[in-house]
């Protein structure tokens, strides 16, 4: 009787375990397909956040040093909008000009890679023998019908129109930058709000320290591999003006820009740069020579110096970086493969926070927790909760004394 019951009670908590997880795939689903139908707002709105947690450390110093908050801000902004302003001058004449002649050029490009075409060819001719032998042999009539053609706009493409109008260009960085500054201003104000409804001291530092888990790794992640990105841009445009490249400067900005995109970036990188050399150079073989000399700057890059680094800390499974790129960029389009690897962080350093999301935590690549100490004695239960009071005096002023009460 007891065997009996104690069976049906396992069956109903693995049906109890099942109906959970079964509700939460389904909240997952429903999360992802608002983010998707809602990707006009939340797209800037996203980036805004995750330049916010990026950017709030330098705000908070301002601080200290006596310079207010929103003065701060409209500093970080003003650099913000110079520097893209600057690199945007510095490519878009460039890149115009080689868009513009690419059409002019395909065709030459198409006669240097004629040993390459002309063996597919080969290759599609045999095989279409082949298959019409078979249907000879089988004395299969194909009757001629016509064929629906249905003209479908890829998923990626949407994605990519989302900033290729100037209007979309124009309210996405309004919105973006408009929300920027409210955050770096007022958003600390915000939080505090936030916070205080909270219902108990404790939820609160768990709160305080979540956010600053967050921002201190988002913050040395993108500050380290906007560093080590210039270093390679640097390079890259040396080796592209050694070579010979037209533009060596526009290479140096897309080895920058497209190196924030792990894996994916130095591919396209070098599928570019092989083309433009291609139709750049006479010898077939010199564009080979370019392309390798890229990929030679972006594997060092990639396997030696980043990796040293960045360290343990920041790393994570390529083939988790790699989903989150392929998932956000259809989501999301262009802005949704350069938020990927920024998201993919913050919800790893969110998880760690919370004991019921450590496993996820640590599939997304964080390290084992350290055991935590026994409460063996009063003093280390005393140090505890003053450590814990310190982290939220760091976080603003008097919320300490509040939470207390």
């Amino acid at each position: 009787m007891n065997t009996t019951e104690s069976k049906e009670n396992d069956d109903d908590a693995i049906e109890s375990r099942a109906g959970v997880l079964s509700i939460r795939i389904c909240a997952v689903m429903l999360v992802l397909y608002a983010l998707y139908y809602a990707r006009s707002l939340v797209i800037p709105v996203a980036t805004a956040i995750v330049l916010y947690l990026t950017l709030r450390p330098i705000v908070r110093h301002a601080k200290r040093i006596g310079v207010p908050a929103p003065v701060g801000a409209i500093g970080i902004i003003a650099g913000i909008l110079l520097t893209l302003g600057l690199g945007t001058y510095v490519v878009l004449e460039p890149a115009k000009e080689t868009i513009a002649e690419a059409p002019k050029h395909l065709s030459v490009a198409k006669s240097k890679l004629a040993f390459i075409t002309d063996r597919l060819k080969d290759v599609d001719e045999a095989t279409e023998e082949l298959a019409e032998s078979e249907e000879v042999a089988a004395g299969e009539v194909a009757s001629e019908k016509p064929v629906p053609v249905e003209i479908k706009q890829p998923t990626w493409t949407s994605g990519w129109s989302y900033l290729s109008g100037t209007g979309n260009i124009v309210s996405f960085l309004t919105i973006c930058i408009a929300l920027l500054y409210f955050l770096l201003a007022t958003g600390d104000d915000l939080l505090r709000s936030v916070m205080r409804s909270l219902p108990d001291f404790s939820s609160r530092r768990k709160l305080v320290e979540v956010i600053e888990n967050v921002q201190e790794g988002l913050g040395s992640y993108l500050a380290q591999v906007s560093a080590i990105n210039a270093g390679l841009g640097v390079c890259v445009g040396i080796v592209m003006w050694i070579l010979g490249m037209p533009s060596p400067i526009m290479w140096a900005v897309m080895a920058f820009a497209f190196n924030f995109i792990p894996i994916v970036g130095a591919i396209a990188g070098a599928i570019i740069i092989f083309f433009v050399a291609l139709l750049n150079f006479e010898p077939t073989y010199y564009a080979f020579v370019v392309t390798l000399s890229f990929m030679t700057l972006t594997s060092l890059e990639g396997q030696f110096i980043t990796p040293a680094i960045l360290g343990r800390s920041m790393s994570m499974s390529p083939v988790l970086v790699f989903l989150s790129i392929v998932i956000w960029g259809w989501m999301w389009g262009i802005m949704g493969v350069f938020l990927s690897v920024p998201i993919l962080i913050a919800a790893r350093m969110a998880c760690e926070g919370y004991d019921d999301l450590r496993p996820l935590a640590m599939i997304l690549g964080a390290e084992m927790p350290e055991a935590k100490p026994s409460a063996g004695s009063g003093d280390e239960s005393i140090s505890t909760n003053s450590g814990d009071e310190k982290i939220v005096k760091n976080f603003h002023g008097d919320l300490a004394t509040s939470g207390k009460t």
